[in-house]
């Protein structure tokens, strides 16, 4: 080999490698702009969604807000033809809210009262209902004063879970952080008084999922008997999803609390996330509505509602859906029979899901043909609504609860997050996500 030549390869060899330090430069340089670039893409997103808040909350701060009806529409069901109006919320939507609750609903004697996701109170006269607007007060609270966690206000899915009026006391359930990072389902209470809510810390208990991904929260609160209310807690997240088949964890359950001593039991468990809770004090039956992963959003009832008996769901380890990831879990099998594992078996179920929220049970008021007659809502997605999202699902138990004897889709185009039976009106509130806002929903046949 010739000097030239060796001279010629050693710079040919030379230059490659400058070539490749240079490209690796190149690449590092590249991915180091590419994260710049997303860094400042996630703050601009961010500030654009401050600004958005900061444009809505502008509008909190009006003592009353004028919100006019949008034109009514009838829907038709197979069975039914309904009529609905809106009254537009200045809340931010559930798609600007990525998974925070738009609002809650309850109701006294003569007031809507409206809880948004991130802790701000209103209330409307219940006989504006049917007038061409409603006129929103804000309510002054002290919420802001307890609640320091941030995230509570930020975008995203922590904040309030549930709104509950019971005797003189007005409660909501949130998402609460108990340490770093570590939080609960928990309640905050008030006397109630339409010019000031004094909240202060209901109940809470020292357990907490350790998480990145609040999910499966549960939160939803009704009347139960003996003095006491039910809450139903999540199991928080997939990697604690076990805690629902642990006696000694809240997690995945539905509990009853003592009003007065805080005390609480266990009513059920092996739940993933009841987002709907209905207690039947003539039968005195549980109804609730739950969440499923992939598919399998259930209906379920529990006729032995006390800590003797704890009627056991099955989750995680039978269900009608599949993990998101495809994955089979050993911890956590999801067979698709409850019975056949010592499980109760959900009176229906939906596969594919229609994302299932509150339970509300309609009286014979609404129409002389509903005997024992319950709407439930579905969140889900409008490109969905064939399957049942997006929708009011009616169904009707038989005498004894252990059959549905009628079904009936109502197709309403939004995310209903809550409902309420208006029996002055004879009228079905709901809290619709997309838009948001207060719905009106009759029948008219």
């Amino acid at each position: 080999m010739t000097r030239k030549f060796k001279f010629f390869l050693f710079f040919i060899i030379f230059l490659f490698i400058l070539f490749v330090l240079g490209a690796i430069r190149v690449e590092k340089k590249m991915l180091f702009l590419n994260e710049r670039t997303q860094q400042h893409e996630s703050i601009i997103n961010e500030l654009n969604f401050k600004n958005i808040a900061l444009t809505k909350r502008v509008e909190y701060l009006t003592t009353v807000l004028e919100l006019p009806s949008s034109e009514s529409n009838d829907i038709k069901s197979k069975s039914n033809i309904y009529n609905i109006r809106t009254f537009q919320l200045p809340f931010l939507s559930s798609i600007e809210w990525k998974g925070k609750a738009v609002a809650y609903l309850e109701q006294t004697d003569n007031e809507i009262i409206i809880a948004s996701g991130d802790g701000e109170f209103f209330t409307f006269k219940k006989k504006d209902i049917e007038s061409d607007s409603l006129y929103l007060k804000k309510i002054r609270t002290n919420v802001k004063n307890l609640i320091k966690d941030q995230k509570f206000y930020l975008s995203g899915v922590y904040g309030i879970r549930d709104l509950f009026i019971l005797d003189n006391k007005i409660l909501f359930s949130y998402i609460k952080k108990i340490s770093n990072n570590c939080y609960n389902t928990s309640i905050m209470s008030s006397e109630f008084n339409l010019n000031y809510l004094n909240f202060s810390e209901f109940f809470s208990y020292t357990d907490c999922v350790e998480t990145n991904l609040v999910a499966h929260t549960g939160g939803r609160m009704v009347f139960f008997k003996n003095g006491k209310i039910l809450l139903t807690i999540g199991d928080w997240t997939w990697a604690q999803m076990v805690l629902a088949q642990d006696r000694n964890s809240i997690f995945g359950k539905i509990i009853s609390i003592d009003i007065k001593s805080k005390d609480y039991e266990i009513i059920a468990m092996g739940s993933r996330n009841a987002q709907g809770l209905y207690y039947d004090e003539d039968r005195d039956i549980i109804i609730h509505t739950e969440h499923g992963p992939i598919g399998g959003d259930e209906i379920n009832i529990n006729f032995h509602p006390d800590n003797k008996i704890i009627e056991n769901y099955g989750w995680p380890i039978s269900s009608y859906g599949e993990h998101d990831d495809g994955k089979f879990r050993k911890e956590a099998p999801l067979h698709k029979s409850h019975k056949d594992y010592g499980f109760i078996e959900p009176i229906k179920y939906y596969t594919p899901s229609i994302a299932i929220s509150e339970i509300v049970k309609i009286p014979s008021t609404f129409s002389e043909r509903f005997t024992n007659d319950f709407f439930i809502g579905a969140l889900g997605f409008k490109d969905q609504i064939n399957d049942g999202d997006q929708s009011i699902h009616h169904i009707r138990f038989n005498e004894n609860f252990d059959q549905i004897i009628f079904e009936d889709v109502i197709p309403i185009g939004e995310r209903i997050r809550d409902m309420i039976f208006i029996k002055e009106k004879n009228i079905i509130l709901m809290v619709l996500e997309s838009i948001p806002a207060i719905g009106v929903l009759k029948l008219i046949n």
